[in-house]
């Protein structure tokens, strides 16, 4: 097997865990949004060479829609930071949001049978030739991981970029995040046709990496969160 895929021990083991999670997540999903009583102000992300050349870079290889899915995922791991007392360094964080889905939807490789591992492999070699080799390690490991069905605790940045990922697509912990934070979020980067072209690129990996964690997700009935999630039904 190549690196990111799982044997079938392990997809049972991912099955059980997503069906769990999401039955946990239900509440989430039939929750009719709160409109927001005001816009919250929101953080900016760094600024640093490194960190316009990564929002280049992620432009680059990113639809608009999956582009500002990445940005909002910046602006819900902040506020996950706040919840859980959690303290990520900015910079790879950012970076990780920028750049966990460069691989979606990327042609089968060798390198790896998962596309968040091949993202996080893209992602390290980006950073070590644009001078960010510091980071690699941390932004190549919290991306392979945002796709587990489970928090991630390697890292600060890896479980803060895991939750606030499966927040954006498939409205996970929805309820913890202030309506002003979630107004002021989708005010900013709204989400116009992501869901669809997220659900396309999910099935998508289903057939390309079938044993990925993206494909045991999507097997285990994805698409239902992804289509219910309470973040598409905000009152304007």
């Amino acid at each position: 097997m190549t690196r990111g895929e799982l044997g079938a021990a392990a997809r049972w083991a991912v099955a059980a865990s997503a069906l769990a999670g999401q039955s946990r997540a239900m509440r989430d999903l039939v929750r009719w949004p709160a409109r927001p009583r005001a816009a919250a102000e929101l953080p900016s992300p760094p600024d640093t060479a490194l960190v316009r050349a990564a929002r280049d870079h992620a432009r680059m290889l990113l639809s608009p829609a999956v582009f500002e899915h990445s940005e909002r995922c910046w602006h819900w791991a902040s506020a996950f930071a706040r919840i859980d007392a959690r303290h990520p360094d900015a910079e790879p964080l950012y970076l990780a949001c920028l750049l966990h889905d460069v691989a979606l939807g990327a042609p089968a490789s060798p390198r790896a049978g998962c596309f968040a591992a091949l993202g996080g492999q893209g992602a390290a070699e980006f950073l070590k030739a644009n001078d960010g080799g510091a980071w690699a390690y941390v932004v190549a490991t919290a991306i392979a991981r945002h796709m587990d069905p489970r928090t991630p605790e390697v890292s600060d940045e890896a479980a803060l970029l895991h939750d606030a990922a499966h927040l954006d697509v498939a409205g996970r912990r929805f309820a913890e995040v202030p309506g002003e934070v979630v107004g002021a979020v989708l005010a900013a980067h709204p989400r116009t046709g992501f869901a669809r072209e997220f659900t396309c690129l999910l099935r998508g990996e289903a057939r390309v990496r079938p044993r990925s964690t993206a494909a045991v997700l999507w097997r285990c009935g994805t698409r239902l969160p992804i289509a219910r999630n309470p973040l598409d039904r905000m009152p304007s």
